[in-house]
């Protein structure tokens, strides 16, 4: 594919990381890895599931349905998220009860 082209769906590209992304027709670029573990599994992955390499050296053909697992994210990881986003919509609320204020001294 050559720069600037459009690329055609089905078309994989390399990333400077070593990943392998596949050009869907309804998603993009798609990590390959998971396009392979969704093939297996029969359906699209879940928001709670994430791919993993059985090895390292499955990286390198991220479409052996062997070399690719699918697992649970860990709560943690969801925990810590929930805590974010509260902490997010705690700030954002503050500077809506301040433009709030604003606004009310500005209609007096």
């Amino acid at each position: 594919m050559a720069r600037g082209q459009a690329a055609e769906v089905g078309a994989v590209r390399i990333a400077k990381n070593g990943y392998h992304y596949t050009k869907t027709s309804d998603r993009g670029w798609i990590l390959t890895h998971w396009l392979t573990a969704e093939t297996q599994l029969g359906r699209r992955l879940k928001e709670d599931e994430i791919v993993q390499f059985v090895d390292k050296s499955y990286k390198a053909d991220p479409t052996n349905p062997k070399g690719v697992r699918v697992i649970k994210k860990r709560q943690t990881a969801l925990r810590a998220r929930k805590a974010t986003l509260e902490d997010r919509i705690a700030q954002l609320q503050a500077e809506l009860a301040e433009v709030n204020t604003l606004l009310r001294l500005k209609d007096e």
